[in-house]
């Protein structure tokens, strides 16, 4: 399996993916066609998934397709990342930290001003937020704003790409995957060296990583670097973001969102 490398700051979401799609990977369209073309960043939580356009605006969708401006209009123009924790988004916009619950439409800033003002990646992970800098090196942040070192100055300087599972930060680095323990702060290699250097997209979910390659062909790998195809070679070559969420795998592909139908 050859992967592509993908810059660090690209949005990956984690939820549950069914196993249907070991043996079919069918697909339907998801609301009006080209609904999703301004999206730069979605995190999928608690049945829905929430997305943030280009010109900042926040936005909650269901299942159904159907969807709902939160918030004012414009309201994330300035935000970087996005990600989830806890059923509540965290996004990182013009350096500084801010915690937005959906359900209440509210949000605040979180930590100091500029204290993330270098982070190019960041997932959650058991309560907390663990980012890595343009430095390389890894920090975890709890919920209030304060945050640590993890590890040596530039530790993670190769990091291409993160994910959170099963305890462990996953990361591709120099097209080769690793995981990070965050209890005992051990690495290790995962399968074999350049194995994710074509790798546009992943995700995970229930101890496997799901990958699309440049070519637009699915993977599933396990926690030993064991990985599989998925469905026809090819079939997500249009693909440009993959989301997990309750029980289904989303992609946008040309501006248009579509599910798995087993």
């Amino acid at each position: 399996m050859k992967m592509k490398k993908l810059l660090l700051a690209a949005f990956v979401c984690t939820a549950l993916l069914s196993p249907l799609l070991l043996n079919a990977q069918r697909w339907e369209q998801v609301g009006k066609k080209g609904d999703w073309a301004n999206t730069i960043g979605v995190v999928g939580m608690g049945g829905y998934l929430y997305s943030i356009e280009k010109d900042g605006t926040l936005f909650q969708t269901d299942k159904q397709g159907n969807y709902r401006q939160l918030g004012d209009k414009g309201l994330f123009d300035n935000a970087d990342l996005l990600v989830s924790l806890d059923n509540e988004i965290w996004t990182i916009e013009d350096g500084s930290l801010y915690q937005t619950i959906p359900s209440k439409a509210v949000w605040r800033q979180v930590g100091k001003t500029g204290d993330w003002k270098d982070t190019q990646g960041m997932v959650g992970l058991n309560g907390k937020l663990y980012s890595i800098e343009t430095s390389g090196t890894l920090y975890e942040t709890s919920k209030d704003g304060t945050w640590r070192q993890i590890g040596n100055d530039g530790e993670f300087t190769d990091a291409e790409m993160l994910e959170a599972m099963d305890g462990h930060l996953w990361t591709v680095e120099k097209g080769t995957l690793y995981k990070s323990n965050m209890k005992t702060l051990r690495w290790q290699q995962v399968g074999k060296v350049g194995d994710w250097e074509n790798t546009i997209a992943m995700v995970a979910d229930r101890g496997f990583l799901w990958s699309v390659e440049a070519d637009g062909t699915l993977f599933r790998t396990d926690k030993n670097g064991n990985y599989e195809q998925v469905g026809e070679k090819g079939l997500l070559s249009a693909v440009t973001r993959i989301i997990a969420m309750d029980n289904t795998l989303y992609v946008i592909e040309n501006g248009t969102l579509y599910r798995t139908k087993g």
